[in-house]
């Protein structure tokens, strides 16, 4: 079964884009606007994503909190989030919530795919 990639960011137009990006790399995707939005897609969701592409500074919950909350939950604890942001502290954060990867925005199309291919968890059987 294949695993969907979750991203969580604020900004709708460039969630949306991204989504699209994804999608045409033939990739399942879900998106949510903020980090309390994207543990309820968590909760939600049967599977697990296989990647989070998470924003840093959002609105309601920001990144970081959203990563420390779904650290505390077992079944979300290993999936791996990619941290792409504009914050001049993001890197920082990223590598305290044990992030496999950190992108600086604007993402350019083609750095993004390569790091989700290269971070993403295998398939379930």
């Amino acid at each position: 079964m294949s695993r969907p990639l979750l991203v969580v960011d604020d900004d709708t137009d460039l969630r949306e884009a991204l989504e699209e990006v994804l999608r045409d790399a033939g990739y399942t995707v879900l998106g949510a606007g903020n980090g309390l939005q994207a543990l309820e897609v968590l909760r939600k969701e049967s599977v697990p994503p296989a990647l989070v592409l998470l924003d840093m500074m959002m609105p309601v919950m920001d990144g970081a909190t959203f990563g420390r909350q779904m650290r505390q939950v077992e079944a979300w604890r290993d999936i791996p989030v990619l941290v792409f942001s504009a914050s001049a502290n993001a890197r920082q954060v990223a590598e305290e919530m044990g992030a496999c990867s950190y992108l600086r925005k604007p993402v350019d199309v083609e750095t993004l795919l390569k790091a989700v291919a290269a971070h993403k968890v295998p398939e379930v059987a």
